[in-house]
């Protein structure tokens, strides 16, 4: 399960965007998280800065919390997180205004994808081994 963990959190990390300027989700996540400072040190408590502060601070949260999961405790927790980092995807990447799809973003969407689902399947059948000792 340790290294679906690192495959899940290294493809979401490197999905790219779709736009003309489309940068991988570290760099957007960076992003966020620096916008999120700015507005704090200046005192602007309005804006777009605070949203991509919190989409910055809850992706982040969501990845901490996959690769910290518990193999037979955190199943709920690893669902969770895949459909909020499933969620922030389609928001970072915009992929709801683009028609075409390219391969750096399709192939890294799709190997997080499986291998977030399998770590699920695996947290639940460690789940159903341990019930039956």
């Amino acid at each position: 399960m340790k290294y679906l963990k690192i495959i899940s959190i290294t493809s979401f990390l490197l999905i790219n965007g779709l736009g003309p300027h489309g940068i991988p989700n570290f760099a957007g996540i960076l992003l966020c998280l620096l916008c999120l400072i700015d507005s704090l040190l200046s005192q602007t408590f309005f804006g777009i800065s605070w949203g991509l502060g919190i989409i910055g601070v809850l992706s982040l949260a969501s990845l901490i919390s996959i690769s910290f999961s518990r193999p037979h405790k955190d199943h709920f927790l690893l669902i969770f997180a895949f459909i909020a980092l499933t969620g922030f995807e389609v928001f970072l990447s915009d992929i709801l205004h683009h028609q075409k799809l390219i391969f750096w973003f399709v192939f890294p969407l799709l190997l997080f994808v499986v291998s977030s689902i399998l770590l699920i399947i695996k947290s639940f059948e460690s789940q159903k081994e341990l019930t039956t000792f």
